[in-house]
C-alpha cells in the first residue's frame, strides 16, 4: 500500500483528507477514468469537444500529438479546466524542450551528455525540460530515460541513453531531475523504461522485450540506477514490455517459460521487487499500451486489469478521439 506521507508525495493531514475525499466522491466510472492516460490524436482546439471527452472519460492524465505551442498550451489549459479532477498533463522531453512542442529548444541527446565530462549537460537539459513543459501546461515528465545501453545494436535506446556505465547514468540522471526541479519543484519526473532496455535488441513496439542479464548482473547494472535514484525521491517510474525472465525466475521459483510476462504485467516484478524489496513508494505507470510487446501478450481487455493487478497504477494510452465510454478499456 503506498503511503502518502512518505516520499515521494509527502503530503500532510490536510492534503491526505483532500485525497480521501477526493476518491470517495468518485462514481465507479471516475475511478475507472483515472487509471488511463488518453491520447489526444486530432490537431486543433475545441473546447466543446474536450468537454464532451472529459465527461464521458474521466481521465487522469493526457498526452498529445502535433500542434505549436500556443494551440498546445491552449489546449491543455483548456483540459485542465475543465477537468473535474486536476488532470495529468505528460511530455517526453528527451532532447530538451523540443519534445514538448517543435519551436522547443534542443539542448542535446542523453549520448551526448553521458559522453562529456562531469553532468552540467545533463543538468541543463533538465533546466530546459522542465521550463518550457512547465510554459505549455504539463506538470510531468516522462524522463529522464535510465537504460544502461549495453548493445549498440538496440536502435529503440541508442542515443537515448545516458551510456553503458551505471554510474555514468546514475550522476546524469540525477542532473537531469534536479534541472527539471530547479525549473519548477512541482514537475514530476518519470525513470524508464524498468526493468531496463539496452541489452537486446528487440523493439517493443513490435514484440515483446526481453532483458537477458541474471538476477546478479540485473542489481550491478539496472538496479543500482533505480535503487539510487528510489532513495532520491522519485515520483515515478514507467513499467516497460519487457520480460526480465531471470528475476522472475528467482522471485518465482518453478514458474513455467510461459508463464514470464514483461514488466507491465509481471506482478514478481513490480510489486514483489519494485515495491516490496526496492522500497518504491511513488506511481507506477505502464508504457504506451498500443505497443505489441503489450498487446501480443493477451487480448487488451485481459491485459489492462492484468497489469493493474501486476502493480501497474495507471494505463499509457486509450485514443480520445472516436472513444466511448463503454469501450474505454476494451
Amino acid at each position: 500500500m503506498v503511503n502518502l506521507r512518505e516520499k515521494p508525495f509527502y503530503l500532510n493531514d490536510r492534503q491526505i483528507k483532500w485525497v480521501e475525499d477526493t476518491v470517495n466522491d468518485m462514481t465507479l466510472d471516475e475511478k475507472v477514468g483515472q487509471l488511463f492516460v488518453g491520447l489526444k490524436t486530432e490537431p486543433g482546439v475545441d473546447e466543446d469537444r474536450i468537454r464532451k471527452d472529459l465527461e464521458r472519460s474521466h481521465q487522469g492524465g493526457l498526452r498529445w500529438q502535433g500542434g505549436d505551442m500556443n494551440t498546445v498550451y491552449l489546449q491543455n489549459r483548456i483540459y485542465q479546466q475543465n477537468s473535474k479532477i486536476p488532470l495529468f498533463i505528460a511530455a517526453n522531453c528527451d532532447d530538451g524542450g523540443s519534445g514538448c512542442v517543435p519551436e522547443g529548444t534542443f539542448v542535446a541527446t542523453a549520448a551526448e551528455c553521458g559522453a562529456g565530462a562531469g553532468t552540467e549537460n545533463a543538468y541543463h537539459l533538465g533546466y530546459v525540460a522542465g521550463r518550457e513543459a512547465s510554459a505549455i501546461g504539463c506538470n510531468w515528465l516522462f524522463n529522464p530515460v535510465v537504460d544502461v545501453y549495453k548493445n549498440w545494436r538496440n536502435t529503440i535506446v541508442n542515443t537515448r541513453s545516458f551510456g553503458s556505465d551505471p554510474d555514468i547514468v546514475t550522476a546524469n540522471a540525477r542532473a537531469y531531475i534536479r534541472g527539471v526541479k530547479e525549473a519548477n519543484p512541482n514537475m514530476a519526473c518519470t525513470a524508464k523504461h524498468f526493468p531496463g532496455d539496452g541489452v537486446e535488441e528487440l523493439d517493443q513496439h513490435l514484440v515483446m522485450g526481453v532483458n537477458p542479464m541474471s538476477a546478479e548482473e540485473w542489481e550491478e547494472n539496472f538496479g543500482k540506477v533505480y535503487r539510487a535514484l528510489i532513495e532520491d525521491g522519485l515520483e515515478t517510474i514507467m513499467a516497460g514490455h519487457i520480460a526480465l525472465p531471470e528475476m522472475s525466475r528467482k522471485l518465482v521459483p518453478g514458474i513455467a517459460d510461459q508463464d514470464i510476462r514483461p514488466a507491465s504485467l509481471a506482478r514478481e516484478l513490480l510489486t514483489d521487487l519494485l515495491r516490496r524489496d526496492m522500497g518504491f513508494n511513488g506511481l507506477i505507470i505502464t508504457d504506451a499500451s498500443h505497443m505489441v510487446g503489450f498487446t501480443a501478450v493477451s487480448k487488451r481487455r485481459d491485459a489492462l486489469p492484468d497489469a493493474i493487478n501486476a502493480g501497474c497504477d495507471m494505463i499509457l494510452f486509450f485514443n480520445l478521439s472516436g472513444f466511448n465510454s463503454p469501450q474505454l478499456a476494451a
